[in-house]
C-alpha cells in the first residue's frame, strides 16, 4: 500500500478537492507563462487594461488555488499521521502476545518509532508533489498548445530524463528495503546496549566484543547504506536536471537549423522550461522521502497486526467479570520455538481446575513451562489444542477478551505503570493507603488524588510490591503470581505465604502462584509440578503430611 492511498482511505472527497486545486494551480501557472510570452513578444512596455487584470486574475488563482491544495493536504496528512500512531497502538494491543513475541521488541519499537516518522515525512511530501504536478501537466499542455513539433521533441528528452532517474529509483527502492531491515538489527544491539550496561562495564571483554562485533558493524552497514541513497539520488537527480538545460541548448541552437521555429515559440519555451525546473528538482528531491515512507509503511503492513476495527477501543465495555464457579484447563497444548533450538517446545497436554477459594502452586525447573503455562490460564495465549472452559462452557475467540478480564496479575517480567490509571478514584484512597501500610510503602510512595505514583525509582521487591498494590485494587476473581516473593526479604516473604495468600484465599480468590520456595508449599491446597513441559505425578503437601 502506498501513501496516496493511505490517504484516499482517510478522505477521498479531501484529496479530490486538492487535486482539483492543483489543476488549477497548473493552468494558472501556464496561463502566466503565455502572458509573460506575448508581453515580451510585443516588445514589453504596459499592457491594454484587460491584459493586466487578465494576469493579475491568473496570479490570484494561481495563489489561491496553491494556498487552498497546500492547507487541505496539510490537514489532511497531519489527521492520517496521528490517526495512524493511534490506529498502530491499538493493532498492538489487539495483536495475539504470542505472535508480538515472535516480532520481538527491538522490531515492535522501530515501527513505532522510526516507521511512523517515515511515513510521516512521507505523507509531508505528497501535497507538494501533487500541486508540482499540476503544474507540470498545466505547463506541458501550453507547450503543446504552442508547437507539436518542439513539444515532441521535448517528450524524447523528458522521457529519457524520466527513464534514466526511474532505474537508480528502483535500486534506490531496495537499499531503502535494506536500510529498514538493518535498522531492526540496530534497534536491537542499541536495547542490548542500554538494558545491559551493567554487564558490559564489569567486563572488558564483552564489552569491546559488543562494541566491535555488533553494534560497530551494524551502525556502520545502516550508514553505508543510507550513503549509497544519498550518493545515487543526486547523481540522478543532477543528471535529470541537466537534461533540460540540454534541451534549452538543442533548441535555441540546433532545431532552427533544421526547421524555422518563431521567435515567440523559442522564448515560450525557454521560458516554460526554466519554470519546470524548480517543481521537478523539488519533486525528484522529495521522491525518495516518499519512497522511504513507502517501504516504512509496507513493513508495518507486514508485521500482519491484528486490524484496528477489532482493536480495544472499537469493542464495545465489557462488563465486569463474574467470580466463576471453576475454570478447567482440558488437554490444553502450545508449541514454539525457543532460540538456538531446532526442535520445538512442547508444552501439555494439562488439565487442571481453578476454584474459588483455593491455592495452586505451579512448580518445576527454568525451562520446564511455567510461565508459558501462566499465559495459557489467563488467556494471553490461546491453546493449539484442548480447551479452557469456565463454568462449563469453552472459551472461544469472540469471548477470549472477557475471560482473561477474570485475572490480576504480577508476571516476573512485569512492568510498572507511573499511574495506577483509574484504580484510585472514587472512594478507594482509604483503601489504597491501607495497602502502602500493609506493603511496607508507605514511607516510600505517594500516591495523589489523580492515582500518580511519587516514584517508582525502587528495588526490584519494592516495584514488585507496588504491582501487588494494583492487583489488589483490581479486585479480580483470580490471582496469578510469577515468582513474585523471589526479589523480597525473608520477612516479607514470611508475609506473602502467609498472610496475603491466605487472605486471598479467604476473600474467595482462586490464585495461582509459581514458586521456588519449597517451604511454604504447605500453604497450596494443590501442587502442580511441571517437567519439560508436562505434568509430573506429585502430591500436595498437604497430601504428602496426612499419609506420613
Amino acid at each position: 500500500m502506498n501513501l496516496l492511498i493511505l490517504l484516499l482511505r482517510r478522505s477521498r472527497g479531501f484529496v479530490a478537492l486538492a487535486v482539483c486545486f492543483g489543476l488549477m494551480t497548473g493552468a494558472a501557472s501556464a496561463g502566466l507563462i503565455a502572458y509573460i510570452n506575448d508581453v515580451l513578444a510585443r516588445g514589453g512596455g504596459l499592457a491594454d487594461r484587460g491584459s493586466l487584470l487578465g494576469f493579475a486574475t491568473l496570479g490570484v488563482l494561481m495563489l489561491g488555488a496553491r494556498v487552498g491544495s497546500q492547507l487541505l493536504l496539510t490537514r489532511l496528512q497531519t489527521n492520517t499521521t496521528f490517526a495512524l500512531r493511534d490506529q498502530l497502538s491499538q493493532r498492538i494491543l489487539a495483536t495475539p502476545l504470542r505472535r508480538l513475541e515472535e516480532l520481538g521488541t527491538p522490531r515492535l519499537l522501530a515501527t513505532l518509532i522510526d516507521d511512523v516518522q517515515a511515513v510521516t515525512q512521507g505523507l509531508l511530501c505528497v501535497p507538494p508533489l501533487l500541486i508540482n504536478g499540476g503544474i507540470i501537466l498545466g505547463c506541458m499542455t501550453y507547450l503543446a498548445v504552442m508547437s507539436r513539433m518542439v513539444f515532441a521533441a521535448l517528450l524524447v528528452f523528458a522521457l529519457l530524463g524520466a527513464v534514466s532517474y526511474l532505474l537508480p529509483l528502483r535500486h534506490i527502492m531496495g537499499l531503502l528495503r535494506d536500510s529498514r531491515q538493518t535498522n531492526d538489527r540496530f534497534f536491537g544491539d542499541l536495547r542490548s546496549l542500554t538494558q545491559g550496561l551493567k554487564e558490559l562495564k564489569l567486563h572488558e571483554g564483552r564489552r569491546k566484543a559488543f562494541l566491535l562485533q555488533e553494534l560497530f558493524p551494524t551502525a556502520q552497514t545502516l550508514k553505508q547504506l543510507q550513503q549509497r541513497v544519498s550518493s545515487l539520488h543526486a547523481l540522478t537527480t543532477s543528471w535529470g536536471m541537466s537534461l533540460f538545460f540540454f534541451f534549452i541548448g538543442l533548441l535555441l541552437f540546433a532545431l532552427p537549423g533544421f526547421t524555422h521555429v518563431p521567435a515567440t515559440t523559442l522564448v515560450g519555451y525557454t521560458l516554460a522550461v526554466l519554470y519546470l525546473q524548480q517543481p521537478l528538482d523539488a519533486s525528484m528531491t522529495l521522491l525518495p522521502m516518499l519512497g522511504a515512507g513507502t517501504v516504512a509503511l509496507r513493513h508495518i503492513e507486514a508485521l500482519a497486526l491484528v486490524p484496528a476495527e477489532s482493536g480495544p477501543l472499537a469493542t464495545t465495555p465489557l462488563a465486569p467479570p463474574v467470580a466463576p464457579a471453576r475454570i478447567d484447563l482440558v488437554g490444553v497444548t502450545h508449541a514454539y520455538r525457543r532460540d538456538s533450538e531446532d526442535l520445538p517446545f512442547t508444552l501439555g497436554p494439562i488439565d487442571l481446575t481453578l476454584r474459588p477459594g483455593e491455592i495452586l502452586f505451579i512448580v518445576g525447573g527454568n525451562g520446564s513451562g511455567k510461565t508459558t503455562l501462566a499465559k495459557l490460564i489467563t488467556g494471553l495465549y490461546a491453546p493449539e489444542s484442548g480447551a479452557v472452559h469456565v463454568n462449563g462452557q469453552p472459551v472461544t475467540d469472540e469471548t477470549r477478551e472477557l475471560y482473561r478480564q477474570h485475572f490480576a496479575t504480577v508476571f516476573s517480567d512485569f512492568h510498572l505503570f507511573d499511574s495506577l490509571l483509574g484504580l484510585a478514584e472514587g472512594g478507594r484512597a482509604d483503601k489504597v493507603r491501607a495497602y502502602l501500610t500493609r506493603l511496607q510503602l508507605e514511607r516510600k510512595v505517594r500516591i495523589d488524588a489523580h492515582g500518580a505514583l511519587s516514584t517508582t525509582d525502587l528495588s526490584t521487591g519494592q516495584r514488585k510490591r507496588l504491582a501487588l498494590l494494583t492487583a489488589y485494587l483490581e479486585d479480580r476473581p483470580v490471582y496469578l503470581f510469577d515468582e513474585w516473593a523471589a526479589d523480597q526479604d525473608p520477612l516479607f516473604k514470611e508475609v506473602f505465604y502467609r498472610e496475603l495468600l491466605p487472605d486471598l484465599k479467604a476473600a474467595g480468590k482462586a490464585v495461582v502462584v509459581i514458586s521456588h520456595d519449597d517451604r511454604y508449599f504447605d500453604v497450596a491446597d494443590h501442587l502442580l509440578r511441571l517437567e519439560s513441559g508436562a505434568i509430573s505425578a506429585a502430591p500436595s503437601h498437604r497430601e504428602t503430611e496426612a499419609s506420613a
